[in-house]
């Protein structure tokens, strides 16, 4: 558990639900060095830790007891004084109401920032570098994005090692391979020391599709503006995205309609049909 990853090394904490960093903590032992192995030690309710939250990148300090406490039941009188401006309890509701907390290893390049693959379905759309500006979270308007193409040759590797070869392998990892792929979803890496000196490897830290925008129309909305007031080249981009999204969509719909084991039923030609 918990008592024993963060002995060994420093940990992301991860809540299942939410967005923008909200409940996903940086962790580091306090006044006390890691152990060599994984298991050698387990720490006690009352050793010391750091943590940061990705939200806005604030930092607290307390014990271990204090923060399973927060994680489980909130700021209690039990878990002491937060600065978080969110109340915990990541296991409310229990798994069905998305009520779990993911123990990750914080990875030390962290700072260098994400590399976000952007998906529609089984296609590549778009590579985002985005590089934290203040502290270590690339989340929360935190970041500088940077924007590629597929085949860029800054991460070609990993395009064709994660779109072309891994998501068919994680499907049957994890028994979904014959579930279908969100329509837009993302793949979130950082990365890593590669197995040679110099080299960089990408562990992937998330994946998202239930709350994936499209951003170069995002920047510019809310409140009392519109997509009338996105830039036309940024309008031209995202536009591009939307419309890979719209003919994704009928592909789906294509291959749902179609006819199955040679029946003649609803066989006429379904593209463009009203799906309404």
């Amino acid at each position: 558990g918990f008592k024993k990853t963060m002995a060994f090394q420093p940990r992301v904490i991860k809540q299942n639900r939410g967005s923008a960093g909200e409940g996903i903590w940086l962790v580091w032992l306090q006044d006390k060095e890691y152990c060599k192995n994984y298991g050698d030690s387990s720490l006690e309710d009352g050793d010391k830790l750091k943590l940061m939250e990705m939200n806005d990148n604030h930092v607290e300090y307390h014990t271990v007891g204090e923060f399973i406490e927060f994680c489980v039941n909130g700021p209690t009188q039990k878990a002491g004084t937060w600065k978080s401006t969110f109340p915990g309890k990541y296991l409310e509701g229990g798994k069905q109401a998305g009520g779990q907390l993911v123990d990750q290893r914080l990875l030390s390049r962290i700072d260098e920032g994400e590399v976000r693959l952007l998906m529609v379905r089984d296609k590549l759309h778009t590579i985002i570098h985005k590089k934290p500006e203040n502290g270590l979270s690339a989340v929360g308007g935190n970041s500088k994005y940077t924007y590629y193409e597929p085949g860029s040759s800054k991460f070609r590797a990993l395009e064709a090692k994660f779109a072309d070869k891994d998501v068919k392998q994680l499907q049957e990892a994890l028994g979904i391979e014959k579930e279908p792929l969100p329509l837009l979803w993302t793949a979130d890496f950082i990365p890593a020391d590669g197995d040679t000196p110099g080299s960089t490897k990408y562990v992937i830290g998330e994946f998202n599709c239930s709350c994936v925008g499209i951003s170069k129309f995002q920047a510019v909305t809310g409140g009392e503006k519109t997509l009338a007031d996105v830039p036309d080249s940024d309008y031209y981009e995202a536009s591009k995205l939307t419309d890979l999204m719209g003919a994704t969509a009928v592909e789906i719909l294509d291959e749902m309609h179609a006819p199955k084991n040679g029946s003649k039923d609803g066989a006429e030609e379904s593209y463009g049909k009203n799906y309404s």
